[in-house]
């Protein structure tokens, strides 16, 4: 640093910004204690810092409580320091004849400061000159007399060894604060250093995966034309290569991050249950056309809510596991989580992830946790990655105050086990015991899943029954037969023998064990399917004959085919999201569908109109969910004595009841899905307006390629980031997936900028509401980690943690931003060319009078019409600006606003 520049920093610094002052003052008071004399530490200008210690009752009683011999006083500290300018002490009497002296607190030859010391006499005081002080400043003049005579005097020899301790002490303090200063310096590089590495790390993630994301994008396209076969060969390439280069490229990043120190551990409540069971789907994924085996062994004991870092958690598992897939050719993933109780509501969570892949070395095992390391790099050299996996696993256990071991044997396999601390926020078990006496068979191909499920049964208390073959059913005892309430047979083995005995015994549940990719239906009422793997969680599911989050649930075609076309539906949803997806979901029924943004609209649509259902959102802006529904029941009178269903992503125990008690019927959990959103209607819609249809099986091709079609098939749809095999799922069909997809990045600017602005300005009410739309919209098209932190902030918001929140939302929208670029080639440019035909004004004042009148009269469906027939137009660059914000207010429903900018547009016309 050059001498011009240190000094124009040391300038622009105050002497309490090196040292603060209780240590100034006790620096301070320590010398006058010693030494026996007054002292005071000021500025560099003169002004005092402290308050001052010994000072004589001359000074302190009589001159200094005058204000103009304060005056005085302050005037004889500035001389003093300012004599001591050039670094050097300097002895002085002071205005009342006492004698001073000033040494000077230098850093970096650059003055901070001075010590005033003094309030001696070298001599009797002169009486007379003291009067008239006293008549100078207004005090009595024999009071201030008989202090000065209490003053001590002091040789000038004694004056000077006082100057030389204190400037002794005037450079202990120099050092003190230059070595602050230069620490502070230190700091300011390493800050300054960390900034330029975390932008370059925003700006790599930026200029990196953008065009990345756009080659995958476009790739994605070009798959959807019609393509010879070589062309599709090529660009499934450039397309799984470019997907194989942004998972390096994403742990680069995340790697420097750690290294950097910017990778925060966010703690929330979470379900382990719903860890392992996202992390089973990815890896089974994964797994793909391998010949793998995926086991799962969980604990049902594990306490069904938790503390920590969900996502960092299952970062670390997915890596293990991919590692796991990538080094084995064919036999057996295994899975297994635990706990071990630690008291005082913690536990320690056990992860292990075991395979029989090509094993590790005992030479090569201290290489494992390096960066950039790949074993064996020859034998291993067509398996794609980074090197950098492990490392980045072994950080995040470390910041999670975790450790991660590995046992493994060469050419046998490996596991990989690591332990974390987390904290208990429900001790209740993950899953419920099955309390009456149940008895099994199980008809598996496979060694491994054949174990787990004997393991899992036994937990459970199930009596259960192993099979070699499906001639094992011929031999069974008939009596023995009735007591069986459940096979469960692997799809491979789902033979025409096992389809007999499940038609011959229909009290008997067949539960068919189906690969990823394989589901197709059976003919069969008693038979249900589910995905792999299927471990205690979904298998305690199936007992207690609930609904599980990993498999297909049996059907029966005359519950699900049926119209209902006499049927009036409101829709109430502040995200359009959510909207579009219902309206999808209900079309082929044939209902008569209604929207509301929010609870006020939903009272005034019910109240103008008799329904036969309403699905309620919960949470929104305004009016919640629960407040429009009381006011429905109290105020609307046979109107108001409809079915309402609440519309929640919050599915936790006690919902219901919340719901129930607030004068709602039932509830639909988001993300919704098909076949839970049909089975409500069955059960809530007016029996005379169902209609079941002639044909069920007729019927079926008529709900191809339509929203909520039951496709037994995966979809062939992949985009980065959006786990879209679990979102259609959801949704029933790819179409109607594109259109939530849509909608969703149409909102995106909008959505981000109300986050922000509610953030920043610290409406935590708002925020919260727009955090909970923003996760429900998030895992409705998979966007699954994103979900979560928004889910995480809202519980921030409802908690008012404002902390937290400051803390994480700029992440949370640098992700959501994310998303944009990954969005952008899906959809930029599609939209619909506007005609070059300008609107006249006579055009434009009729649409603006039917838009009127649909604001006065709240009609959504009417507005909406207007925005259409007005996008036929091109109105120039500021009018469509204005019919931009029209959109925009439209959307919003918005209606002040709405007049707003037609009253701006017809001023310009």
């Amino acid at each position: 640093m050059d001498t011009a520049k240190a000094a124009g920093e040391m300038e622009n610094l105050l002497l309490t910004d090196l040292i603060d002052i209780e240590t100034l003052r006790r620096i301070q008071d320590s010398f006058s204690d010693v030494a026996g004399v007054a002292s005071l530490i000021t500025d560099r200008e003169g002004a005092a810092i402290t308050e001052g210690a010994r000072f004589t009752e001359f000074c302190a009683r009589y001159v200094q409580a005058s204000e103009k011999g304060k005056k005085r006083c302050e005037q004889c500290y500035r001389i003093g320091a300012e004599a001591a300018q050039e670094g050097a002490p300097f002895a002085y009497h002071c205005h009342g004849g006492l004698a001073n002296f000033a040494v000077p607190i230098v850093v970096s030859g650059y003055k901070m400061g001075c010590f005033i010391c003094g309030q001696m006499l070298t001599e009797a005081p002169d009486e007379e000159i003291i009067r008239k002080l006293a008549q100078d400043i207004g005090v009595d003049s024999r009071k201030l007399t008989e202090a000065v005579r209490k003053v001590d005097i002091v040789r000038e020899e004694d004056i000077k060894s006082k100057i030389n301790a204190l400037s002794n002490i005037a450079n202990i303090v120099s050092g003190i604060a230059f070595n602050k200063h230069q620490l502070n310096v230190k700091n300011q590089e390493l800050l300054k250093s960390s900034n330029m590495k975390s932008d370059f790390l925003a700006n790599m993630s930026h200029e990196i995966r953008t065009p990345m994301n756009a080659i995958i994008g476009m790739a994605e396209m070009a798959l959807r034309e019609d393509l010879p076969t070589l062309a599709r060969e090529y660009v499934g390439q450039i397309k799984a290569s470019g997907q194989t280069l942004l998972t390096i490229i994403n742990d680069i990043l995340d790697f420097s991050k750690i290294e950097s120190g910017m990778m925060a551990i966010n703690k929330t409540e979470y379900e382990p249950m719903s860890v392992v069971n996202d992390v089973a789907n990815i890896i089974m994924t994964r797994i793909g056309s391998k010949e793998l085996e995926l086991t799962v062994d969980v604990d049902p004991n594990i306490p069904s809510k938790l503390r920590g870092d969900n996502i960092r958690i299952k970062q670390v598992i997915i890596n293990l596991a991919n590692n796991a897939v990538k080094f084995t050719k064919m036999g057996n993933v295994h899975l297994q989580i635990g706990y071990r109780p630690k008291g005082a509501g913690q536990l320690d969570l056990l992860v292990a992830v075991s395979d029989t892949g090509s094993g590790i070395r005992e030479c090569d095992r201290d290489k494992l946790f390096k960066s950039f390391q790949q074993l064996d790099s020859k034998r291993n050299r067509n398996i794609e990655g980074s090197g950098l996996g492990l490392a980045i696993c072994k950080q995040l256990v470390s910041l999670m105050h975790g450790e991660i071991r590995v046992e493994s044997e060469y050419g046998q396999g490996s596991t990989f086990s690591f332990v974390i601390p987390q904290d208990i926020i429900s001790p209740v078990p993950c899953v419920r015991p099955v309390k009456e006496t149940v008895q099994a068979l199980g008809l598996l191909a496979g060694d491994y899943a054949a174990k787990q499920i004997e393991t899992d049964m036994q937990r459970l208390g199930v009596n259960y029954q192993g099979l070699a073959s499906d001639r094992d059913l011929a031999r069974m005892d008939p009596q023995k037969i009735q007591q069986i309430q459940y096979l469960f047979v692997e799809h491979s083995l789902m033979s025409d023998a096992v389809q007999t005995f499940l038609k011959s015994y229909p009290d008997i549940t067949g539960v068919v064990l189906a690969d990823y990719r394989e589901v197709r239906p059976y003919a069969l009422g008693n038979v249900c399917i589910i995905k792999k793997p299927l471990y205690v969680l979904g298998l305690a599911g199936i007992l207690h004959g609930e609904k599980t989050e990993t498999g297909y649930n049996r059907f029966d075609a005359e519950d699900f085919y049926f119209v209902a076309p006499d049927a009036e539906i409101l829709v109430v949803d502040d995200n359009a999201i959510n909207l579009t997806v219902a309206r999808g979901l209900l079309s082929p029924l044939e209902m008569k569908i209604d929207t509301a943004h929010s609870g006020g609209e939903a009272v005034f649509k019910a109240t103008n109109k008799k329904y036969d259902l309403v699905f309620m959102d919960h949470m929104m802006p305004g009016m919640d969910g629960l407040e429009a529904t009381q006011i429905i029941r109290q105020t609307l009178g046979e109107n108001g004595q409809i079915p309402i269903l609440a519309l929640t992503a919050n599915a936790v125990e006690g919902t219901r009841e919340m719901f129930i008690n607030g004068g709602m019927n039932d509830l639909v959990t988001k993300p919704i899905e098909l076949k839970d959103i049909v089975s409500k209607l069955r059960k809530w819609l007016p029996s005379d307006k169902i209609r079941k249809k002639r044909s069920a099986s007729r019927d079926r091709e008529t709900w191809k390629n339509k929203p909520g079609e039951m496709s037994a098939q995966a979809t062939d749809i992949s985009i980065n980031g959006l786990d879209v095999q679990k979102a259609v799922g959801f949704l029933g069909s790819e179409d109607l997936f594109w259109a939530v997809l849509k909608e969703y990045y149409r909102v995106m600017d909008k959505k981000q900028a109300l986050i922000r602005k509610y953030e920043q300005e610290e409406r935590w009410r708002e925020y919260t509401i727009e955090v909970h739309s923003l996760k429900s919209a998030s895992r409705q098209i998979g966007a699954f980690e994103l979900a979560e932190t928004a889910e995480q902030m809202e519980a921030a918001g409802n908690a008012r943690n404002g902390e937290l929140i400051h803390k994480v939302t700029p992440g949370m929208l640098a992700e959501y931003s994310f998303y944009k670029e990954i969005l952008a080639p899906y959809f930029t440019g599609q939209e619909k060319a506007k005609s070059e035909k300008q609107a006249y004004g006579g055009q434009l004042n009729l649409l603006f009078a039917k838009m009127r009148d649909a604001l006065e009269n709240l009609d959504m469906d009417v507005m909406e019409d207007v925005v259409k027939d007005m996008d036929q137009y091109s109105y120039g660059d500021v009018q469509d600006e204005l019919f931009e914000q029209l959109k925009t207010a439209v959307d919003d429903m918005d209606t002040e606003r709405c007049e707003e900018i037609l009253n701006t547009w017809e001023a310009g016309l």
